[in-house]
């Protein structure tokens, strides 16, 4: 071991305890150069210290029979401190470190770094093996470096080399850094990219990993620059299905083997994640949040239920779900660019089915059956203000529609006959009528017909006030949707009985009101046995036209019991289609 010069030694306690040369008192100018003498005395110290470790470490590696092999040249200074230079690598020492061996492709890169003097500082372990990997590595002040034959040199620090430990350093998924820690192009952070990931960190988010095919679809969406941001997570399994995900700062990219990786953000997500995420109905995700075709809203579609889901979003809707056979449905209408336009509502329950609600209507699904069916409840200016007479068109269509308010003795009947001759119809209801026969509306429903408001109690609205007008409206669409259908837009005034107030007041309650071509009389029964099935027949085919309303009733009369309506129903259809004419409902006048 070597020794400190006993000459120095004293030369420095003299200087020390006596304040100059032999005891003596010393003037300004000589305690200047006592000052001198001092600091020169003590960098020989540290020197003849850090020397000393030097040789002591070398001594423990081996000496000349180590690795490092031979002295070359003479120990030297080095950013506060000293180093050695060897045929087989350096040892460096500092105060705050002691004396650490560097070598090889570590050695060289870290010199490239700037060596004790760039960000790494002085060394904190000699090269060391990895555990549980086939590579090696050193620890400096100031972070580390790692190498193995396939990924070369490569140092890590900061918060970045504190997450890459936590996860198994190059023993975990991450393996060996592929990159110094870099700036993140375009954004305010860092990262390292790793054999299996990359690490970034930005000081709000701080050090997240990215791996797998989410991070190549991250990068393919701009990585920290683009609108996902930094990541807030590493990549985890979700929670209740088979993938994996990473949230960011902007959104998330879900993964799972059948769907790949997918990113989901804004509204849609948050609606998304309130639904289950993965774990729940929608499942994983099968597209991007992309912008719909009309450029005014945004949409992901996923992979749960049968006919696919999705969320749609646009900023007069917000987000909302879309699945199913509704969703079916809404496809063939042609999505948010059909008269429907965006969902306003997630799908929900009613009687007997489920319903999505549409800027301008609905689709509903009935169990029995599993048919949907599609509401248009917005109205075309040609019927503001009008009691219309006539389905405005030139084809040879017909439009059967029947009033339902005393009793149901002919429904069954006339339900079987438009069933059996694939014909529509339009049912007007009363509210009474629905609750007095709960089971009706459904039968009606699934039997393929439409439906329309009557009013609550059938009243005459020329007798009543604006408000009472409303109430009568309002009640019977409670009803009649409670019942699981939707009357909208379409309304039959009571009695027909209307004035220059009335129409408006149907209108401003979102319907548009419906008169008739043709009055069967069907109501009135058989007048003493002086009409039968035949007068009813007659009538409609002598009032035959394009775009014909046929008004029927589904009670039977009072006095005779009579259901002329449901009797006439087989021949009147016969011979309308004999002369040419189709059917439909009412859904036509919308154009």
């Amino acid at each position: 071991m070597r020794r400190y010069r006993p000459a120095v030694l004293g030369m420095a306690l003299a200087l020390a305890l006596g304040g100059g040369v032999g005891g003596m008192a010393v003037g300004p100018a000589a305690a200047s150069a006592v000052a001198a003498q001092r600091s020169v005395l003590s960098s020989m110290a540290v020197q003849e210290v850090g020397d000393d470790a030097i040789i002591q470490h070398y001594e423990q590696l081996g000496g000349a029979a180590s690795f490092l092999g031979t002295p070359v040249g003479s120990p030297y200074d080095i950013a506060g401190g000293r180093a050695q230079d060897y045929t087989g690598g350096t040892i460096y020492w500092s105060p705050g470190t002691g004396a650490k061996e560097v070598n090889g492709a570590i050695r060289g890169y870290y010199l490239a770094l700037g060596g004790p003097a760039g960000f790494l500082g002085f060394p904190l372990t000699d090269e060391t093996g990895t555990p549980g990997a086939a590579g090696r590595y050193n620890d400096f002040a100031g972070g580390s470096v790692y190498w193995s034959p396939g990924t070369g040199a490569k140092e890590v620090n900061g918060a970045i080399r504190g997450h890459y430990l936590a996860l198994g350093g190059p023993a975990g998924f991450l393996g060996f850094p592929l990159t110094d820690e870099t700036g993140t192009p375009g954004a305010a952070g860092r990262y390292n990219d790793f054999a299996g990931g990359s690490v970034y960190w930005s000081p709000g988010t701080g050090a997240k990993a990215v791996n797998g095919a989410i991070r190549g679809h991250y990068l393919a969406l701009g990585g920290p620059a683009g609108f996902l941001g930094f990541p807030l997570t590493d990549e985890t399994g979700t929670p209740g299905a088979a993938g994996r995900y990473n949230d960011f700062a902007g959104g998330s990219v879900y993964w799972s083997p059948g769907t790949g990786a997918k990113a989901v953000n804004g509204a849609i997500r948050g609606h998304y994640l309130a639904l289950g995420g993965p774990a729940g109905f929608l499942g994983f995700p099968l597209t991007d949040e992309t912008g719909t075709p009309d450029g005014v809203g945004r949409y992901n579609h996923f992979s749960g239920s049968n006919a696919g889901s999705s969320i749609y979003w646009s900023p007069a809707t917000g987000a909302h779900e879309v699945y199913g056979g509704i969703r079916a449905q809404w496809v063939a209408l042609g999505w948010e660019r059909s008269r429907l336009g965006y969902p306003t509502s997630g799908e929900y329950g009613i009687t007997g089915g489920r319903r999505n609600d549409f800027q301008h209507g609905s689709i509903l699904w009935h169990a029995a059956g599993g048919r949907t069916e599609v509401i248009y409840t917005s109205i075309p200016a040609a019927l503001m203000g009008v009691d219309l007479e006539r389905v405005p068109t030139t084809q040879k269509v017909v439009a059967l529609t029947f009033d339902a308010g005393a009793n149901d003795a002919g429904l069954r009947s006339i339900l079987a006959t438009l069933t059996a001759n694939g014909v529509p119809g339009t049912f007007f209801l009363t509210g009474n009528w629905v609750n007095q026969f709960p089971s009706n509306t459904a039968l009606i429903y699934n039997a393929g017909n439409r439906m329309g408001n009557h009013s609550m109690t059938h009243p005459d609205f020329t007798t009543l006030t604006d408000a009472q007008i409303a109430a009568e409206i309002s009640s019977a669409q409670r009803a009649i949707e409670a019942a699981g259908g939707d009357p909208l837009p379409f309304f039959r005034v009571p009695f027909g009985a209307r004035d220059s107030r009335t129409i408006p007041d149907v209108n401003a309650a979102g319907y548009a009101a419906i008169r008739w071509t043709v009055d069967t009389l069907g109501w009135q029964g058989t007048m003493n046995g002086t009409r039968g099935p035949g007068f009813i027949v007659q009538r409609v085919m002598a009032s035959a036209q394009p775009g014909e309303i046929v008004l029927m009733h589904l009670g039977s009369n009072p006095d005779d019991g009579s259901t002329l309506d449901a009797a006439a129903l087989p021949e009147m259809i016969s011979q309308l289609r004999a002369a040419g004419y189709g059917f439909v409902t009412l859904d036509a006048a919308l154009g």
